[in-house]
């Protein structure tokens, strides 16, 4: 890459506008090198190379680019992004803007918002934490919208400020989902799986469970996903990546031979499960505790 065009890309998270390609190079130029797959569109008459990740950084400044503006600020689920808690991959990119639009890649949300609600985050304009785990707790679906308050939890937000930004949402849509949500929010949960087989349990009618119980074993100290001390009853989560293959069987199966004969009975709960069928790990359950 030229050094003109290469100075340019550092001082803005990595991306060019056409405009700034023409000083440097050809039209022509700039079509092989797009034909070839060297530089990638973000958006309209913004690119970045391919070997360029397209952080949440670089693409609030590809949208600020191509929207002519000088100032744009990351919201939803980009500022999410930023600020560490998003539990959501491949979504579109979340800015605030005068004019509310959508596409595939990029949504501009007309919504209010207060100077002081927002922050810098590596040089990006962002609603602060707990304005935007509450703009998410209001408008994605609930297990989605636990997900990431817990995430927002561990992330360092407290309760109370999620408590106090629900002042702010005063009729606002998804308002009282969030303020439900808030309230089962859990710092304990260790990820968005974890989150969304929760709020399966309670939505079930099932007592809250209380997410990563600490249980010493003859091996050394345990925790299981999620449990009802009480019944001695567990819930756990079973991600391909964690609970597969030999390595995971020699660590799981003493693991789970333990708390057997400790009185506890262990479920299991898949994916598919949590997203369709959760009485197949809820159902179970409620027998248990009613038997125990």
């Amino acid at each position: 890459m030229r050094l003109g065009l290469e100075q340019v890309r550092g001082e803005q998270f990595g991306v060019f506008t056409v405009r700034q390609v023409l000083r440097e190079y050809t039209r022509a130029e700039l079509r092989a090198r797009v034909d070839r797959g060297e530089w990638v569109r973000v958006f309209h008459g913004v690119y970045r190379t391919a070997t360029t990740p397209p952080s949440p950084e670089l693409r609030v400044e590809a949208a600020r680019l191509s929207m002519g503006l000088t100032v744009l600020a990351a919201a939803y689920n980009t500022a999410a992004e930023l600020h560490g808690f998003s539990v959501l991959a491949d979504q579109p990119t979340d800015v605030l803007g005068i004019q509310a639009t959508r596409s595939h890649r990029l949504v501009v949300h007309r919504d209010r918002v207060d100077p002081a609600e927002l922050e810098l985050v590596r040089g990006t304009m962002t609603t602060r934490p707990a304005r935007t785990a509450v703009d998410i707790a209001r408008t994605l679906s609930r297990m989605d919208a636990l997900a990431t308050l817990d995430a927002a939890l561990r992330a360092g937000v407290s309760s109370a400020a999620l408590a106090a930004e629900l002042d702010n949402h005063a009729g606002r849509r998804g308002r009282r989902q969030a303020t439900q949500l808030i309230g089962l929010a859990d710092a304990r949960a260790e990820s968005p799986m974890e989150s969304r087989t929760r709020l399966r349990c309670i939505d079930a009618g099932l007592p809250p469970p209380e997410p990563q119980i600490p249980i010493q074993t003859r091996d050394g100290l345990c925790r299981i996903d999620l449990g009802w001390r009480h019944w001695r009853v567990g819930l756990e989560y079973d991600s391909a990546e964690w609970h597969s293959g030999e390595a995971a069987a020699r660590r799981d199966n003493p693991r789970h031979n333990w708390l057997t004969a400790e009185g506890w009975t262990v479920y299991y709960a898949t994916a598919t499960d949590v997203y369709h069928h959760p009485h197949h790990f809820t159902a179970p359950i409620q027998r248990a505790i009613a038997r125990a």
